[in-house]
């Protein structure tokens, strides 16, 4: 452990420049805390349409059905922690520049904040609906097309207009400002640099990050609001001046969260991977038996039997 004791009069701190979550804000999707640790979302099936009969004398509508609905349950699998002393000695031979504030403060923006929005891109991405790939390596010339690509997927899925967000690495900026198509970006403007947002291609909303946050392979990942989550089941924090094991003050946090994508909006995300990088998909033969194969190596295929979507429902079994 390393403690530096003050040798000038200085009442500054260096610390690492951070910044609050580019993600926290941006999830909406609504859910139901169930129990301790687990959230509950809900999802209505529509029905299919009747043909009117206008012959029947007692029901023309068609036959009645009970509406339908189905749910996702996702437990709360972070459940992370800090404890810090700063001992009245060492705070006093510092100078008092270790208010406590202050150090929970940088606690939160350069450990906390990085931690859950780094959960938040991968399960986000894990749990796209929908994956694109670049069919060579990302440049200036192939971006801004990709961009566009992720906006038509979303057209086809009548994904809302407002709250679509991209999310690109922060090496991306270069490439896509000095691309030939960079007139129909739109400029950088103030109020979205307040939010997180350096600047907008048609609908899409764009949030640069850092590249060793991303997922392995995943170059960009876009989401509507509604369609993914970033719940905290607890997120406390606490100053104590009064512990009988420090003469000094002891920060305390505890942080109980996930991410995760709606199933039954999970076309409302998408993936971009690197060339190479889609899984293909699975082949399926029907002879004496039914046999399904897919040719990208260490691939998993998993089914249902009840109906529900392999990639969310808690009953899936694993193809073997």
């Amino acid at each position: 452990m390393s403690i530096n004791l003050a040798t000038k009069y200085s009442n500054k701190i260096a610390q690492a420049h951070t910044h609050e979550s580019f993600l926290a804000g941006k999830a909406k999707a609504p859910y139901d805390f169930v129990g301790v640790k687990s959230i509950r979302i809900y999802t209505l099936l529509s029905q299919p349409l009747n043909n009117y009969d206008r012959t029947n004398t007692s029901n023309r509508y068609g036959a009645l059905s009970e509406l339908q609905d189905s749910y996702q349950e996702i437990s709360m699998t972070q459940d992370k922690s800090f404890r810090i002393a700063i001992d009245k000695g060492n705070n006093n031979e510092q100078m008092m520049v270790k208010e406590a504030g202050r150090v929970m403060k940088m606690q939160l923006r350069e450990q906390v904040v990085p931690t859950g929005d780094k959960r938040a891109l991968n399960r986000w991405a894990w749990g796209a609906g929908k994956c694109l790939e670049y069919s060579a390596a990302i440049s200036k010339s192939n971006i801004i097309s990709m961009l566009l690509d992720i906006e038509k997927e979303f057209m086809d899925t009548f994904t809302p207009l407002d709250d679509r967000y991209v999310v690109v690495k922060n090496e991306h900026v270069k490439l896509i400002k000095t691309s030939d198509e960079f007139q129909y970006v739109d400029g950088v403007r103030e109020n979205f640099i307040l939010k997180g947002i350096i600047g907008k291609i048609g609908t899409l909303n764009i949030i640069a990050m850092p590249a060793a946050w991303f997922p392995t392979n995943a170059e960009h990942i876009a989401f509507h609001s509604r369609a993914v989550g970033f719940p905290f089941k607890i997120r406390d924090t606490r100053i104590v001046t009064d512990s009988e094991a420090v003469n000094g003050a002891v920060l305390l946090g505890r942080f109980n969260y996930d991410a995760f994508v709606v199933g039954g909006a999970c076309d409302d995300v998408i993936v971009v991977t690197t060339s190479g990088n889609k899984c293909a998909d699975p082949a399926v033969t029907k002879s004496t038996d039914t046999t399904i194969t897919s040719t990208t190596s260490g691939a998993k295929i998993y089914y249902t039997t009840d109906g529900s979507d392999p990639r969310f429902s808690a009953s899936r079994i694993e193809y073997s």
